[in-house]
């Protein structure tokens, strides 16, 4: 078991230096002319044509998860209401 743990480890050691490398060789890099993205440029990408669809299914998802989340932490137990409202132990 630990072979395959210590296998798995290394191969994904190995997966990351490889796409690191990928990024690295890209083209964008090694123009210099260009004038870096500005956040109006990243919010018109987000929200243009392609993505706005998929940001709002995504927040209302999270939204969603966040409920749920809060709902779930709640602890309504008779005992733990009670001694909420100052009353005696059951």
């Amino acid at each position: 078991m630990k072979a395959i743990s210590a296998l798995t480890k290394i191969g994904l050691f190995g997966f990351i230096l490889v796409m690191l490398n990928e990024v690295m060789s890209h083209s964008m890099w090694n123009n210099s002319t260009a004038s870096p993205p500005t956040t109006v440029d990243f919010a018109l990408a987000l929200y243009g044509d392609q993505w706005a669809i998929a940001t709002v299914i995504l927040g209302a998802l999270l939204a969603m998860a966040m409920v749920g989340a809060s709902y779930l932490v709640r602890d309504e137990r008779l005992i733990n209401l009670i001694w909420d409202m100052g009353g005696e132990d059951l």
